[in-house]
């Protein structure tokens, strides 16, 4: 598909796509046979390609991209290798946020770090009882002086047991008695935690982390934004975080369908190449008509956050649509494969793995049906 792009947004594509052929694609099958965890030092290659400083204002020593470019460098990340990318979003989500309601003294303590990829962050907001009603949490800060005393467990937080920073956020009970989600940024080297890696059925290269935060005592000046804001600065970028794990999936998704059709014309069966079979060209059009719809639907909600316009319905079409359509994608992948997809020797199982786990990212399936319920009905079905 031709998506009209400028020569600014090709010339990056391009040398992003470069540089993962070359450097980073060569260390995927060894990691991901052996499920050795990525470190900082992969990270860190990503660096000059902004990764980490694209979403963050130039004023702020960023890049200050366009949403679009950043997404496009997203779904090539993800075609190489999605246990990089989780990583390293996860990551580029908090140095974004900070760069946007971080005041100026926490943006000269963190933010040089961040955008260095000497340090990485994580978003700690889901706990063990507290999924997608975020209002509910768990986790407490109590304010004692110059610090708030944190006490809570977070899990399934992407870069969790890797991070340097993370952003946690906790109910904390504010001067007028009722209690508010509140955003802190607490550096493990000051306010030490616990964190355990959690086992997965996919991306076996990234970590996937519980934190316990026990008597963790954080600067007052570590908090981001005021008492109570907590939950406004989380939900903030939601419809980012929808459309880049769009942009995730279909990465994953392309990478899948370019391998299909390698397969398809270098597999003999009955004398002539399966790609001449029809059942499998109609497997392979099934496949390459979902990868080019999520994609446009990306671009188009990708292009309305540029414009500043509200895209609740855009994002969450694009993310429901494309996390969805890629499961079979990849699903399909593995059929035409055959016996040969269902093992290790091709990537076609790791694809199926690694993208199921998108259908949950920022906001489940079922979810994204329900803010669309209200968004076309005006009537919410969640009280």
């Amino acid at each position: 598909m031709n998506i009209e792009l400028t020569e600014e947004q090709r010339i990056i594509t391009d040398s992003v796509r470069k540089f993962l052929n070359n450097e980073i694609a060569p260390l995927v099958e060894e990691y991901e046979t052996g499920r050795k965890l990525i470190g900082k030092d992969i990270i860190k290659m990503l660096e000059p390609y902004g990764y980490a400083s694209g979403l963050v204002a130039e004023e702020y020593g960023g890049l200050g991209l366009d949403f679009l470019t950043y997404a496009l460098m997203v779904e090539e990340l993800s075609r190489t290798w999605p246990s990089l990318r989780t990583m390293v979003t996860s990551s580029a989500l908090v140095t974004k946020l900070l760069g946007r309601k971080g005041n100026a003294q926490q943006q000269e303590k963190f933010l040089p770090g961040l955008l260095a990829m000497d340090d990485l962050a994580c978003f700690a907001l889901t706990e063990p009882n507290v999924g997608s009603d975020t209002s509910a949490l768990e986790t407490k800060a109590e304010r004692d002086g110059d610090y708030y005393v944190i006490n809570g467990t977070k899990t399934m937080i992407t870069g969790g047991s890797l991070a340097d920073v993370v952003l946690v956020y906790a109910q904390v009970k504010m001067a007028d008695g009722n209690k508010g989600v509140t955003a802190f940024l607490v550096h493990k080297d000051e306010s030490p935690f616990e964190a355990r890696d959690i086992r997965k059925m996919g991306m076996h290269c990234s970590r996937l982390s519980e934190l316990a935060f026990v008597d963790c005592r954080v600067p007052v000046a570590n908090r981001l934004g005021e008492e109570g804001e907590g939950q406004r600065i989380a939900l903030s970028g939601l419809n980012e975080g929808r459309v880049n794990v769009t942009f995730a999936v279909v990465g994953l998704g392309q990478a899948a369908l370019d391998a299909s059709i390698r397969y398809a014309k270098e597999r003999v069966q009955f004398g002539k190449a399966i790609a001449g079979f029809q059942m499998v060209q109609d497997i392979i059009v099934q496949m390459a008509l979902k990868v080019e719809t999520a994609r446009l639907l990306g671009v188009h909600a990708a292009r309305l956050l540029d414009q500043k316009k509200d895209c609740r319905r855009e994002a969450s079409f694009a993310k429901l649509f494309g996390t969805e359509a890629m499961v079979e994608v990849c699903n399909m992948a593995i059929q035409v494969h055959g016996g040969y997809g269902y093992t290790s020797e091709f990537p076609m199982e790791r694809y199926f793995r690694d993208v199921r786990h998108l259908t949950m990212a920022e906001g489940t399936t079922q979810i994204q049906k329900l803010l669309l319920g209200r968004e076309i009905l005006g009537v919410s079905a969640f009280k």
